[in-house]
């Protein structure tokens, strides 16, 4: 196993919150991989990378504030990884690529690219592959660029399904979005498959939004047709797994900041510290986050609010416990680490009061 320097082993970095559930997920799917115990990993949910409930499915230009926000923040969210002495870096969210491809070339650390792994593990495939994901995705054409270069034909939802699509990931009451996953998003993600198979004549399916694969799992999805909701001859395709595996196997590099962290915050930076826990594994970590959620959910809902998109989520950031210098160094951003669920009972709900006091 490759040591990138003589301070720490190979450190995987993940950065999710466009929501902080996909993060999660491959969270789960590394964990599910043997080799991922040989590696360190700091995973960052900042879901003050998403857009604000009101500036979701609309269009913005590069220089609207939404994406100056964005732009700056993302920035800044990569440098952090850097400063935090990442190897490899991975990002849950798959209409995300096409901002931080623009700041990339200037972060020196080894990214791994869900689409391009995606599209790579389908080399010689001769079906017609759907794309499914959020609007942003299907316009930035992506995934069907990729596939292109690979000699794939790609295809799209047709206009009314891809509306089915962003009400199963947005809808307020039954989205995804909404930390839940409820009968009517899966039901109008399997209808708008069946749609589109019957149509198109396709019989491969990428869920190209990370969100997608947390309704449309693999069990689920045999279920699905048991059912008589999927096609039997669909396979799903799941871009969060090919980074999964892609992240426990490249062997990447890093280099040290030049410059204080601080120098990098942008303009437009929006940034609020996040809940940070110590931990001694992946499975650590998502059983704390999944405790946050159910916090969340039970908080707002008191309080007659919803999550109304990833933007309302505390952001978190968990880290393997042997990572001695991403402790010092984030104590030097004079935030408070916590290591031990317990703990989580006697502060979330300070955390959380806080956090909303700005909404």
């Amino acid at each position: 196993m490759k040591i990138t320097d003589n301070l720490h082993s190979p450190r995987i970095g993940v950065i999710g919150g466009m929501g902080n559930e996909a993060m999660v997920d491959l969270m789960l799917k590394m964990a599910s991989l043997p080799t991922h115990s040989d590696y360190q990993f700091v995973a960052f949910g900042n879901s003050r990378l998403a857009y604000k409930p009101q500036e979701v499915m609309q269009q913005w230009l590069p220089t609207d504030i939404p994406e100056l926000r964005k732009y700056d923040t993302a920035a800044y969210t990569l440098r952090l990884m850097q400063y935090l002495a990442v190897d490899q870096l991975g990002l849950a969210c798959n209409s995300a690529h096409e901002l931080f491809r623009r700041i990339l070339p200037e972060i020196p650390v080894t990214f791994v690219d869900m689409i391009q792994q995606t599209a790579t593990s389908l080399q010689g495939c001769q079906d017609t592959v759907l794309v499914m994901g959020v609007n942003s995705l299907i316009e930035s054409k992506l995934y069907q660029t990729a596939l292109t270069e690979q000699g794939i034909k790609a295809t799209q939802p047709s206009v009314d399904n891809q509306a089915k699509i962003m009400e199963a990931i947005y809808n307020p009451n039954f989205g995804i979005k909404t930390a839940q996953i409820t009968k009517q998003a899966e039901i109008l993600l399997c209808e708008v498959i069946c749609d589109e198979i019957a149509t198109q004549g396709c019989s491969k399916v990428i869920l190209g939004c990370t969100e997608l694969p947390l309704a449309l799992t693999a069990s689920s999805c045999q279920r699905f047709k048991a059912q008589g909701m999927l096609p039997e001859n669909v396979e799903v395709i799941d871009a969060s797994m090919a980074l999964a595996q892609a992240l426990v196997s490249v062997q990447g590099q890093s280099e040290p900041l030049i410059q204080p962290l601080m120098t990098y915050q942008g303009q437009y930076l929006d940034w609020a510290p996040p809940l940070i826990f110590k931990v001694s594994s992946l499975a650590e970590g998502i059983e704390i986050q999944q405790r946050i959620f159910d916090y969340t959910v039970n908080y707002l809902t008191e309080r007659n609010q919803s999550l109304a998109g990833s933007y309302f989520h505390l952001p978190t950031l968990f880290f393997s416990a042997s990572a001695i210098d991403v402790e010092q160094k984030l104590l030097e951003l004079d935030i408070d680490i916590y290591s031990d669920i317990t703990v989580l009972d006697k502060i979330i709900i300070n955390k959380l009061a806080d956090y909303y006091s700005d909404f």
